[in-house]
């Protein structure tokens, strides 16, 4: 019982370092999909700058009730993800439509989060490499019938598309070169080191957990040769003398309790009256108390 709490705590403190190290990043400013955002009148579109490790909250604010962010009449839109510029610019859609989110719950938010990340756990899960671009496009117009549209739409008509330079900055380099060999790091690294800090605190606690089991079974074979089972052969050895001339078998006590962590090898006599005795040996747990003996 012992050995199952130890291994517990270390359970959880392997998942603690996990949830450490993946949690690092910035939650960035959340976008509002709707025309009243005025950041997209922009005549350079609605810019960021996100980096590996950052999140991005895309939300189509609901109507009924009405909110700070939302609009008279609910907008209906249809959220893509496209990886070149020329989609981006014409505002189509060609091929496989990358789609992550679709507005058209007048009654509720609707929210879809984006977790910059170079690998991802999760098989449909989006993946962004740093020093690329990526475009968040809309190709619908508003309204509920031109929802399905795949081409123009508020994309074109209000210029309702975000450009994420992922793993850059506004200045248009992602390190800071006039920092020195010896400045600040620059942020697109930190949380690439955070994860290697991760990863080396996962593999000691894996290491920790491995030294642990084999010392427990170490300790319990140890333990185990100090308190050899009893041989059946002693107990079919007849203790000659008294009255029985050596024909039959003396009555043979055992005791149920050879050690307190051990479990007791049980004796009993099913057949003797023609021939060798017959036993049969089974595993009892220890008895309690000690002093408790069986006679077969």
């Amino acid at each position: 019982m012992a050995f199952r709490n130890d291994f517990g705590g270390l359970l959880m403190l392997l998942l603690l370092a996990l949830d450490v190290s993946v949690t690092s990043g910035t939650n960035l400013e959340p976008i509002y999909w709707n025309s009243l955002n005025k950041r997209f009148n922009d005549e350079k579109g609605y810019v960021l700058y996100p980096q590996i490790g950052d999140r991005l909250d895309l939300i189509c604010p609901a109507s009924l009730p009405p909110g700070p962010h939302s609009t008279e009449e609910y907008e209906y839109y249809k959220l893509y993800l496209v990886s070149t510029r020329e989609q981006a610019e014409r505002c189509e859609i060609i091929g496989a439509p990358n789609l992550l989110l679709t507005c058209d719950k007048p009654t509720s938010d609707m929210r879809f989060t984006i977790k910059f990340q170079e690998y991802s756990p999760n098989l449909w899960g989006h993946e962004f490499k740093t020093q690329h671009d990526y475009y968040i496009i809309t190709t619908s117009d508003g309204t509920r019938q031109g929802l399905e549209s795949i081409r123009g739409g508020s994309c074109q008509s209000k210029g309702m598309k975000v450009i994420l330079k992922v793993g850059q900055s506004s200045s248009g380099n992602s390190t800071n070169k006039g920092n020195g060999e010896n400045g600040p790091l620059p942020a697109s690294n930190i949380p690439i080191i955070a994860g290697a800090a991760g990863g080396s605190a996962f593999l000691l606690i894996i290491a920790i957990i491995i030294a642990v089991v084999c010392y427990r079974r170490r300790q319990s074979k140890h333990s185990d040769t100090h308190h050899p089972p009893l041989s059946l052969s002693t107990l079919t050895s007849p203790k000659r003398g008294g009255n029985n001339n050596g024909s039959e078998p003396s009555d043979i006590i055992i005791p149920l309790r050879t050690s307190d962590s051990a479990f007791c090898p049980h004796y009993e006599k099913v057949s003797g009256d023609y021939g060798h005795p017959v036993y049969i040996v089974q595993e009892m747990p220890p008895q309690s108390p000690a002093n408790i003996y069986y006679k077969v």
